[in-house]
């Protein structure tokens, strides 16, 4: 047995929570599914945690979302026995009364007490467990408290507040100990404060996330690099955060470096750079794919690529994305990199809520040349006269005039 729980859970602790590492977080779930054959209340938790998702652990961790199964394994760490699962079954709103009941504990201080102990022993998982307690108010019901509990309305505001502010030490604790997710919601706390009676508090939160950097944390390192991004002369140190972090698996904050390299504010402007970057994010960023995907269209990254152009913005587009999308159906309008498809580009051109030269380029050549839709010379010409000074539209303008009547025509 290890220190605090069972090797397999303790292992599995060091290798989802305690790093920041996609390859060790895959290998600790056999040893955690054999643990729970075997009856391991704590690795039934443990598997909880990984079936809900990013929430609960690294957003790059390889575990699928899995409600049924989350449900299941959270239902039998309790029933085995497991402290750490009552109190995740508190915070999810899971505990039934007929799980209440039927939980090997007197109650659920007892549970409490038995996480806070390991916490204050030095677990960092437990410190996070009671810090995160406190900080959602679970240990209002807990502790049995209400309004009633007090003399006045008042007095139970202040103990409500007195007890959400023990989480500050618990999380601290874990949080400089090695668990990185212990700072989110230690951060929360200042960044978007109380309503009614602990305002926000920016310094501290900046302070947080500088924390977090310094530990080497990856999705801390991009959060600060974020934070300085813009202060005069930190350009190069957030480029630094934002490279640390990418190469430690946080695949966000290659699109984070790759906006530096692009846009040449705060370090030398480095297209072919900014496109390696955002091509790195592409499989996790919408905003990477896009990007990419934008500059394989312009040709600015060093290559022009309407085919990679069109696969990318059109995977951006389907997971929700808008900036680039005119580029996309430009290439279906003239078969750039892709068969041509006017009634396509037109849906994509329509469907699509911004203006832009390009667009208005677009819609006017359909109109006007009829593409897939009657031939509107007129509505062409309003088109090319909403691109402004965007040349492709003023050379369209020279094929058509206006007769003695106000028509509009083609010369």
């Amino acid at each position: 047995m290890g220190k605090y729980f069972s090797d397999a859970v303790e292992q599995a602790l060091e290798d989802i929570y305690y790093c920041y590492d996609a390859k060790r977080a895959a290998a600790a779930i056999p040893p955690l599914t054999a643990a729970v054959a075997a009856g391991d209340g704590d690795a039934s938790y443990l598997l909880f945690r990984c079936a809900c998702g990013p929430d609960y652990s690294w957003e790059y961790h390889p575990f699928q979302e899995d409600e049924g199964a989350a449900s299941q394994f959270l239902r039998d760490s309790i029933l085995r026995g497991s402290a750490m699962g009552v109190l995740g079954a508190i915070r999810c709103g899971m505990l039934t009364p007929a799980l209440e009941k039927a939980m090997p504990f007197p109650g659920r201080r007892a549970a409490w007490d038995v996480v806070r102990e390991k916490g204050e022993a030095g677990c960092l998982f437990c410190q996070n467990l009671i810090g995160s307690g406190y900080y959602w108010l679970d240990i209002v019901g807990i502790e049995e408290k209400s309004a009633a509990s007090f003399p006045t309305q008042e007095d139970f505001a202040a103990w409500v507040r007195e007890s959400q502010m023990k989480c500050v030490p618990w999380l601290e604790k874990a949080f400089r100990g090695g668990m990185g997710v212990a700072g989110r919601n230690l951060y929360n706390l200042y960044h978007k404060g109380e309503e009614g009676w602990l305002a926000p508090d920016m310094k501290k939160a900046e302070e947080i996330a500088r924390l977090g950097a310094e530990l080497g944390y990856p999705d801390w390192q991009e959060r600060y690099g974020n934070w300085i991004k813009d202060e005069p002369g930190q350009g190069p140190k957030a480029a630094e955060l934002f490279r640390s972090a990418a190469e430690q698996g946080q695949l966000s904050a290659w699109f984070y470096l790759g906006m530096l390299y692009y846009e040449g504010k705060y370090i030398p402007q480095d297209r072919p750079k900014a496109l390696e970057c955002f091509n790195a994010s592409a499989s996790r960023s919408i905003n990477g794919t896009c990007m990419a995907g934008v500059l394989y269209y312009t040709g600015e990254g060093g290559v022009q690529d309407y085919a990679r152009a069109v696969q990318l913005l059109e995977d951006a587009k389907a997971r929700g994305a808008d900036y680039g999308i005119d580029m996309l159906a430009d290439c279906f309008l003239f078969g750039r990199g892709c068969q041509r498809d006017p009634q396509k580009a037109l849906s994509i051109f329509l469907e699509w809520p911004y203006n832009t030269p390009l667009k208005s380029y677009g819609l006017g050549t359909i109109y006007s040349e009829g593409l897939g839709v009657p031939q509107d010379i007129k509505k062409g010409v309003e088109y090319f006269q909403n691109c402004g000074n965007y040349p492709p539209a003023q050379e369209a303008m020279l094929k058509f005039k206006k007769t003695l009547f106000g028509k509009w025509v083609r010369r």
